[in-house]
């Protein structure tokens, strides 16, 4: 089994991590598909960012749930050396994957300063994808709640448990025994230093996917896709291209 190639936030290296560049550069490569962040603004639009503040890539402290859409529009994002972009808003995300075929990953991450826990943001992303036909989406998150929420409504997309290398975290015991859960996860995403033989086997009879991340090895390449390992997130999804082309497995 070849593993899907998905880019970790489009395509970080080439462009400014979660913005449009980024992601239409990953799938322009070749990737089966793009991962990305989405957070709640203060005026309850839905923008692609990882970080809780614009600190590290726009040299602010402010929060982005802290923010207007109009303001964080604003802003141009950097890391330093690569062309500045503005930040995306899930809309835009929409119209740019529209008619493409690919693996669609959406993260829900909730900001350390969201009082909800990431249920406002659920229930965002839940009214706006209610609106959209089609497409391979995986909606994961580390949190439990905004979960939760969406496999509440009901709106038929398969959802991931996020699990890092460190607990703690809403779903680190699922790296020990199965889930206890009131609702179906179809996929568990670990962090690449935990997927073990023991652990593909546990998630393996519980009928679960396995998108792991963030991987940039070609030595951990090699591992995962002698495990069989459904998806590989990775910062460089055209090396991994190339390296599943040279050794004959695309």
């Amino acid at each position: 089994m070849t593993p899907l190639v998905i880019g970790h936030r489009g395509a970080r290296r080439l462009a400014v991590e979660n913005t449009l560049e980024s992601l239409r550069i990953a799938l322009d490569l070749g990737a089966d598909g793009v991962e990305f962040d989405v957070q709640l603004t203060a005026d309850g639009e839905l923008v692609l960012f990882h970080d809780d503040d614009l600190q590290r890539l726009a040299n602010r402290p402010d929060a982005v749930n802290a923010l207007t859409w109009r303001d964080l529009r604003a802003m141009t994002l950097g890391d330093g050396h690569l062309q500045t972009q503005r930040p995306a808003h899930f809309d835009e995300v929409l119209e740019l994957l529209a008619g493409r075929k690919a693996h669609v990953n959406a993260e829900l991450k909730v900001n350390g300063g969201d009082r909800s826990g990431g249920l406002y943001l659920a229930d965002a992303f839940v009214r706006r994808l209610e609106q959209v036909d089609g497409g391979d989406w995986l909606v994961s998150s580390f949190n439990l709640a905004p979960l939760a929420q969406v496999a509440r409504a009901q709106i038929g997309r398969p959802l991931a448990a996020l699990v890092d290398e460190k607990p703690p975290g809403d779903f680190w015991h699922l790296t020990e025994r199965p889930a206890e859960l009131d609702w179906t996860i179809a996929s568990v995403n670990p962090h690449e230093a935990l997927v073990t033989a023991d652990r593909l086997a546990l998630w393996r009879t519980q009928g679960w996917q396995v998108w792991t991340w963030t991987v940039n090895a070609p030595r951990q390449w090699e591992y995962l896709c002698d495990a069989a390992i459904t998806a590989i997130i990775t910062d460089a999804p055209d090396t991994l291209l190339h390296f599943l082309r040279r050794h004959g497995k695309r």
